[in-house]
């Protein structure tokens, strides 16, 4: 940790009664905190000081409560900078990255403003009591990479404005090496066919992003700019790239006029790159591989022999069929019940129209395993069907990363063979290393065969490739969740809350995590939030109900009654009632239940042997007798 005072220089030629006068009381500051928080001083430099801690948490928080003192004794504000690496010490003197780089960063950070690098950021992102965000990839003087900075945030720390920001990523080399790809504009005049727009907005991303040397940006965190007023450059500094594709098209009939623009975002907007696409429909796929080589072409980044392979598919798919299936994906990433059945109509449609279209088959698997998933359909009815389709779209693409993710997906959570499953991940993250749904589910998977912490670390690059989706936010919570890090968890998931307030998963997920910290109130929130985004007025008025007879407790007895009330009429999961009897602690119901969703195979049941939830159960002979007979992996 490196700190100086802003001004000293100029106020000793000024006062230096004062300026020895605040060097005093800065010394005492520091010296009180490096003692608070175990951390060790180093050297001093004039009106500067470097400081060693044993944790990357201590230094920030020493940090903190540095500038908090400041701000109270000192009419003078204090820049400082922290770095998370190694150091040397000889003859008294400190040499090393971790030198240069905390020194660089007090050196650019604002009066009163504390910037840490990423490996800082990594070791505190999950405390909730420490707040950052995310400023830039900076070159610093004498540093020969750029290095992603953070600002510590405090309601008294400053915030770095637009024009500093827009300065410090000036100093960046003109390279562009991440890249986002903003939704597509329709021209046609009808704003009928948004799956059209969301297609090729898809196609585009999918096929730039085979260019392992890009970052590119996953398409859930672009879809809000679709309607965004912000220029180019703050985009770019908002997620962090050095530049943008922007597309628009006309559609007449089967005909499809596509521009394309690429665009450098820093330091200044430029475009680099524009071309207009005339092609049939059919042929769309082949739009988007040309585009992919252009925009590798034109920032100079040499293709390997497998990435030129790739793009150079010769990929022809029927116009009409093409069209059903992005409208079955349209559907299908909506979740609902009445959006399920009709993703389905429009996937076999795309089946009907070309039986060799491979990633027809896809959704109809996705389909039929989203119902289970959502607790639609039952394992009986829903398995035969996905294995049906899996298998054929295997045989028409065997190459493909999304067939072999959802084989993986298929054998984890379906049919719960866990040497297929963890095979099947491995290779789907080798044919796309950048696939951030498999990297999240490989997470899961892992925490259910017993290995919680090693799956922390794909939960973790999900969220490196794609940081604004909230759903891999909210399965990063319940990686936490399964590594007991539950305060970790709830920071994690009301940050998701902000900006998602109706994602299924993190409502359900922050659900569970206040009932791991026993905070039952906010769980019962959570609980009414989650069932009034499946629409289940009943579920509420049973949880209501029996909050008002006996609290917690009898709110979860109630609501699972309530469901068992109706499975005489739809389809509801034992896993759902079992889970309610465990939370309410009734031990008998919830082995019962738990029992009967084994015996229905449902797809949540490998969970058991990994949410803290059933911590309790663990000593109970018939829940280990359910456990192994789930044959783990040892």
């Amino acid at each position: 940790m490196f700190t100086d005072i802003v001004g000293y220089t100029a106020l000793m030629g000024k006062d230096e009664d004062l300026a020895f006068e605040i060097l005093k009381i800065n010394r005492e500051i520091h010296h009180t905190a490096l003692s608070k928080h175990h951390g060790t001083l180093i050297k001093e430099m004039g009106d500067g000081m470097f400081a060693q801690f044993g944790s990357a948490v201590d230094s920030v928080q020493c940090a903190l409560e540095i500038q908090a003192q400041a701000r109270e004794k000192l009419n003078a504000q204090i820049r400082i900078g922290i770095h998370l690496s190694d150091i040397t010490i000889e003859n008294e003197d400190v040499f090393g990255d971790g030198v240069n780089i905390a020194s660089r960063l007090q050196a650019i950070a604002d009066p009163g403003g504390i910037y840490i690098s990423e490996s800082v950021y990594v070791a505190i992102r999950a405390r909730k009591d420490i707040q950052s965000q995310f400023l830039g990839e900076i070159l610093l003087k004498n540093v020969d990479q750029p290095v992603k900075t953070y600002y510590l945030q405090d309601e008294k720390i400053p915030v770095p404005s637009y024009e500093k920001r827009k300065e410090l990523q000036a100093k960046k080399k003109e390279k562009i090496r991440s890249m986002v790809v903003l939704p597509v504009e329709n021209l046609s005049g009808s704003n009928e066919e948004p799956w059209l727009s969301g297609g090729i907005h898809h196609g585009l991303i999918d096929e730039i992003a085979k260019i392992q040397s890009l970052r590119v940006i996953p398409r859930r965190s672009t879809l809000k700019y679709g309607s965004s007023d912000k220029s180019i450059s703050e985009i770019a500094l908002e997620l962090d790239v050095d530049g943008m594709v922007e597309t628009s098209y006309f559609k007449t009939g089967n005909h499809i006029n596509i521009q394309v623009r690429l665009i450098q975002a820093l330091p200044e907007e430029k475009q680099i790159w524009q071309h207009a696409y005339d092609n049939e429909l059919d042929n769309v796929y082949g739009i988007y591989s040309d585009v992919a080589k252009a925009v590798a072409g034109e920032i100079n980044i040499t293709l390997s022999p497998q990435e030129n392979k790739s793009l150079s598919a010769d990929v022809v798919v029927n116009p009409d069929a093409y069209e059903a299936y992005l409208k079955g994906l349209w559907y299908w990433g909506r979740l609902s019940r009445i959006d399920l059945e009709t993703a389905m109509e429009y996937f076999e449609l795309a089946r009907k129209i070309d039986p060799e279209y491979a990633l027809a088959y896809v959704g109809i698997a996705e389909v039929w395993g989203a119902k289970m998933q959502m607790g639609f359909e039952s394992y009986k009815i829903a398995t035969p069907k996905v294995e049906e389709a899996l298998n054929i779209a295997i045989k028409l693409d065997s190459a493909s990363p999304e067939v072999h993710y959802l084989i993986a997906l298929s054998n984890a959570n379906w049919y719960w063979n866990w040497g297929k499953a963890h095979g099947e991940f491995l290779r789907t993250l080798e044919l796309n290393p950048k696939h951030a749904d498999a990297n999240a589910y490989f997470a899961h998977f892992l925490a259910t065969v017993g290995k919680p912490k090693e799956g922390l670390a794909y939960a973790e690059r999900a969220i490196e490739l794609d940081n604004f989706n909230t759903r891999f936010n909210a399965m990063y919570a319940m990686a936490l969740r399964h590594a007991h890090r539950y305060d970790d968890a709830i920071a994690v998931l009301r940050e998701a809350y902000k900006s998602a307030q109706d994602e299924i998963l993190v409502l359900s997920t922050m659900r569970s995590a206040y009932h791991d910290k026993q905070m039952y109130k906010e769980a019962i929130w959570a609980g009414k939030k989650y069932y009034e985004k499946k629409q289940d007025p009943a579920s509420i008025k049973a949880i209501n109900q029996g909050y008002r007879e006996g609290g917690y407790s009898m709110a979860l007895q109630r609501n699972a009654e309530s469901l068992i009330d109706r499975m005489a009429t739809e389809y509801i999961t034992p896993w759902q009632i079992g889970t309610l009897y465990t939370r309410a602690g009734m031990k008998d119901e919830a082995l019962e239940w738990l029992g009967k969703a084994y015996i229905e195979h449902d797809v949540n049941m490998p969970y058991i042997n990994a949410d803290p939830i059933f911590d309790y159960l663990k000593e109970d002979s018939r829940f280990q007798d359910l456990v192994e007979r789930m044959n783990f992996p040892d």
